[in-house]
């Protein structure tokens, strides 16, 4: 009986763990677009920085081949500064 127990404790938190895997990460068409050329655009979402730190970051995408146009790199600033900006 005492498995019983376990098993349902443990039911609610593996249903809510295939539920938030399920949901995935919001995802952002420019950074698909752009960042997902070269590597996993995942990537850009798992970090947040300051906007200093992601105009290095753009910055060094462009010196290593990225095809930006100004109002693309205006586009994936804006993206990254309103979801993923370090809140110091």
């Amino acid at each position: 009986m005492w498995w019983i127990c376990l098993r349902a404790s443990f039911f609610p938190v593996f249903v809510s763990l295939i539920f938030a895997c399920s949901q995935g990460e919001k995802t952002f068409p420019i950074i698909e677009q752009k960042c997902g050329k070269c590597h996993r655009a995942s990537v850009v979402y798992q970090k947040d920085r300051t906007e200093e730190d992601w105009k290095r970051v753009l910055h060094g995408m462009k010196m290593r081949g990225l095809v930006i146009t100004g109002q693309e790199e205006k586009e994936v600033m804006k993206v990254l500064t309103e979801n993923f900006l370090l809140k110091n």
